[in-house]
């Protein structure tokens, strides 16, 4: 059977189908007759739009993480825009678990490398040192999918004792913070801390120059007195002029012994 000329699905449809079967039955479960199924086409229609399995999945990753992105204005400090996207990641996660496997090989297939390119660039341009960047991207990503994995076993607190009375049951029934709120908390103080590991390295680094300029500095004084030492030396060996005073000084006591 020949390719239709018009495609009878809009790739976004396929896109939308695939991840629907994804997150209902597993990530396994996906397959050209089983997506083509869902649509009711043939599955050579998939492949006007997609060149294989593996580029649905990818695409079906990349609209279930399309929240995540960089701002396209300037209103937001890096402080609240990049926790956030950290937080709409680890949101995304959990709401699609079975694309952990694919959400952590990202970088590997090629998803999301102009947004992170683009948030790379902001972040330097609102004055973050480019030693921190990668840190930064790395430490709230790592955060964010750890977070949202734990999160999706199901209960979120730890195992309450059969002891009501023990100190573990007491302290699950008394928490203060939700998970979103320790989450937040957490977010923030990985953005400070990798900030101020940055700027601790700055002074130590910069110390390095003055101590070579200072070693310079003695070795220019160490290479003067070398120079000035062949000039003292020739100096010391010049035999010394004979003073003009003594003709007239033993003139003068010739003329006294004549007296």
């Amino acid at each position: 059977m020949a390719r239709p000329k018009v495609p009878l699905i809009s790739r976004r449809t396929a896109v939308e189908a695939a991840l629907e079967i994804i997150d209902d039955e597993g990530l396994d479960a996906l397959s050209i007759r089983r997506l083509a199924d869902r649509l009711g086409v043939n599955g050579a229609s998939l492949y006007h739009h997609f060149a294989n399995k593996e580029e649905i999945v990818v695409k079906a990753a990349e609209l279930a993480l399309a929240k995540v992105r960089t701002p396209e204005t300037t209103d937001e400090s890096w402080h609240v825009w990049l926790p956030r996207n950290a937080h709409l990641l680890a949101a995304a996660v959990r709401q699609h678990p079975e694309l952990v496997p694919v959400i952590v090989r990202r970088s590997e297939l090629g998803m999301g490398n102009l947004m992170m390119e683009s948030s790379a660039a902001r972040l330097v341009d609102e004055g973050v040192p480019i030693g921190a960047v990668v840190p930064l991207l790395d430490a709230l990503e790592t955060f964010a999918i750890g977070a949202a994995i734990h999160q999706t076993r199901g209960d979120d607190t730890p195992v309450e004792s059969a002891d009501d009375s023990s100190v573990l049951s007491r302290a699950v029934a008394q928490q203060s913070l939700t998970f979103d709120e320790m989450y937040d908390v957490v977010s923030v103080a990985i953005v400070e801390s990798v900030a101020a590991a940055v700027a601790a390295k700055k002074p130590r680094r910069a110390a390095k120059p003055r101590a070579a300029s200072g070693g310079s500095a003695a070795a220019s004084g160490r290479s003067a007195a070398a120079k000035a030492q062949p000039r003292a030396a020739a100096r010391a060996a010049k035999p010394a002029k004979p003073a003009k005073a003594a003709p007239r000084s033993a003139g003068r006591a010739k003329v006294a012994r004549s007296a």
